[in-house]
């Protein structure tokens, strides 16, 4: 079963991130957008994992919920990876909150080490993936349009299944973690 584990975006700031996606979807870019519903913030992709592992991740996914504090994020500027003259994925970035995501993603990394799962070898940067350029494109114009959110509230962080199909990914909630 492939596995991440991801914060949620609530819909009213999925429709501002969709309004930019459909704006850019007509202008032709190889670029193969994230669906709406599929809008998240990934703390941590597992990959792989058998399913007798589920009640050992979920115990330690508790743990790092139950010593959390809720707190607040905003989304803000329009970036890619690795860089501008080869863009691969396009991203959305965190205004306020970044270092509490970065803090609950390490949190969680360093907990799932623990039942042997690997460690990420790059530093976490917390963002929101939008699409992924699929050739060669310039987006310059798309990366100097600007976002700007309001604050909201992260209380949970979801361990998610994700089925690839031939249409996209199909993502499946396993269990919630609520923050304290």
């Amino acid at each position: 079963m492939r596995t991440f584990i991801a914060v949620e975006i609530p819909e009213k700031y999925r429709r501002v991130i969709w309004k930019l996606i459909e704006e850019h979807k007509d202008k032709n870019l190889p670029v193969k957008w994230v669906e709406f519903e599929n809008l998240h913030i990934t703390l941590k992709f597992i990959g792989e994992i058998d399913e007798k592992k589920l009640d050992s991740i979920f115990s330690v996914l508790s743990e790092v919920s139950n010593k959390t504090k809720r707190f607040s994020i905003s989304l803000k500027n329009i970036g890619c990876f690795p860089g501008i003259r080869n863009p691969r994925v396009l991203w959305i970035g965190i205004g306020e909150g970044a270092e509490e995501l970065i803090r609950l993603a390490l949190e969680i990394e360093n907990s799932l080490v623990r039942l042997g799962i690997k460690k990420e070898e790059k530093k976490f940067h917390p963002h929101l993936t939008i699409g992924r350029v699929k050739t060669f494109c310039n987006v310059e114009n798309f990366l100097n349009q600007s976002i700007q959110t309001d604050k909201f509230e992260i209380n949970e962080f979801v361990l998610f299944k994700s089925t690839l199909t031939p249409s996209g990914p199909i993502y499946g909630r396993l269990k919630t973690f609520t923050l304290v």
